[in-house]
């Protein structure tokens, strides 16, 4: 596993367009200390203020250290979910969140559209799901479908019933396979066409469903330090298309990914990873 890191940049050049579809969020960092105030409660007096791209967004600038093209398409900037954590001595003490889902939704109708005519011509497709409107029901259908006509990799990041994203190739956390084990099985064991399914778990390495079989990594990596969590699910999806679409099998882009997000969680404000950073990484990996 330690090579494919070369193997894909070796490809880059030819490797067709990344499109990344969905919740393109902004991910706040407020950054500051509490105090109490004349009102009688809590204060937090702000020091700093960050803005960096969450979800969908941040998924698709995980990739912007490979030299590989990429689309998004989702929430414009101006016009997206907010998420604003409020951060005290390296830690996350509250987090407010503008979703506004119906002002949204009703404008967006063109850049859905453009991402029908970008995925025909896509090497690979990120579905970044996080039940913010974007992605509706038939749109997830539409692009499914036409992705499996094209023969183009197509990874579903999922957050709502995993029925919805059938014909994918399926990513999840351990949380939400424990909430739709059901579903899941029924996608994995018991469908005509059994899906491909990549569960993660945090710093453990993840499950790979390629068959009616669980797989693991074979390996096993030494502790990273944690600074920062948030995102590092948009970081592997991302990578887990890059690998597919560089024609890697699911194990192998799994491998790729997992990598990447240990390489993302030790750095501040959904960095994106370094193509040489994951390659030290998977030299790492212990039998």
């Amino acid at each position: 596993m330690a090579d494919l890191v070369d193997k894909i940049l070796k490809k880059i050049g030819k490797l067709r367009r990344i499109v990344v579809i969905g919740d393109a969020m902004v991910d706040r960092w407020v950054y500051g200390h509490t105090a109490q105030c004349q009102d009688g409660c809590p204060k937090f007096v702000q020091e700093s203020v960050l803005e960096v791209p969450g979800g969908a967004a941040n998924a698709e600038q995980c990739l912007s250290n490979w030299g590989v093209k990429t689309s998004l398409y989702g929430y414009t900037r101006n016009n997206c979910p907010i998420k604003c954590r409020y951060v005290e001595g390296g830690k996350i003490i509250f987090r407010a969140d503008d979703d506004r889902l119906l002002r949204r939704s009703e404008g967006d109708w063109w850049a859905r559209g453009l991402a029908l005519e970008m995925v025909q011509s896509a090497g690979g497709v990120l579905l970044s799901d996080y039940d913010k409107g974007f992605l509706s029901p038939e749109f997830i259908i539409n692009l499914i479908n036409l992705c499996q006509k094209r023969d183009i990799p197509c990874v579903a990041d999922m957050k709502r019933s995993p029925n919805i994203y059938s014909g994918a190739i399926l990513k999840c956390n351990s949380g939400y396979q424990h909430n739709h084990d059901r579903e899941l099985s029924e996608l994995v064991y018991d469908s005509s066409t059994p899906h491909r399914l990549v569960v993660t778990d945090g710093p453990v390495n993840p499950i790979i469903w390629d068959g009616k079989e669980p797989l693991g990594l074979g390996y096993f990596l030494p502790p990273v330090k944690c600074v920062n969590h948030v995102g590092a699910g948009d970081c592997f999806a991302a990578h887990l298309v890059l690998g597919l679409a560089g024609g890697f099998s699911l194990k192998e882009a799994a491998a790729l990914a997992h990598s990447a997000g240990r390489v993302y969680v030790q750095f501040p404000n959904n960095r994106p990873p370094q193509p040489q950073e994951i390659a030290a990484d998977l030299s790492t990996a212990l039998a």
